[in-house]
């Protein structure tokens, strides 16, 4: 009787092992960006799959995934991520007549489903009460913009979708800024981390 218990317990041990080994399962990024829900809905659902969560400046769930996916990007390999960007309209950083305005349009949740086919990226993006997507766009590059952080725009890590691999965050910012013709620079933030 005491073999099989201790037979029992060791096949017991070695099962939660391999389940631990394996980690967390990768979240289905297409079911949950079709999912049409409210904000805070969506924001749970994001948390408990392990999708990428960037709530403000930062990081918040999911950064695993982000490296696994950037790690695959560095390999040429194809793969996807779900990003989910959540806001909330903070009463403290705008003005009353605003805040009174906007208050009911708040929170806000976008998915950005991007999927990398070993030489471009499409990021689709989607409001988390929305059918339909808002925009689906085809990038040609994913730059890292590590430490690169600024008064208008503080985080510590950021990834940006871009066709010209040249350019630095200098140079998208100074395009989001600029009011001359032709200094914007086409880009997608799919990432930020404010440490």
């Amino acid at each position: 009787m005491k073999r099989k218990m201790r037979l029992l317990t060791l096949c017991l041990c070695a099962l939660l092992l391999t389940a631990c080994a394996h980690g967390p399962k990768k979240p289905d990024a297409a079911a949950l960006f079709d999912t049409v829900c409210s904000a805070d809905e969506a924001l749970a659902l994001c948390r408990e799959s392990g999708a990428v969560v960037i709530e403000g400046m930062r990081c918040t769930a999911g950064s695993a995934y982000w490296d696994a996916f950037y790690k695959n990007v560095c390999a040429g390999k194809p793969g996807s991520v779900l990003c989910a960007f959540y806001y909330v309209l903070d009463r403290e950083h705008v003005s009353k007549e605003l805040y009174e305005q906007e208050k009911d349009r708040y929170p806000k949740l976008y998915f950005y489903l991007t999927e990398y086919d070993g030489t471009a990226f499409t990021v689709t993006i989607r409001k988390s009460t929305e059918d339909a997507p808002e925009e689906c766009r085809t990038f040609a590059y994913l730059l890292h913009c590590g430490g690169e952080a600024s008064a208008r725009l503080p985080f510590d890590d950021c990834y940006v979708l871009v066709d010209d691999d040249t350019v630095s965050w200098g140079d998208i910012e100074k395009g989001m800024f600029s009011s001359a013709f032709g200094d914007w620079i086409p880009h997608c933030v799919l990432y930020r981390n404010s440490l």
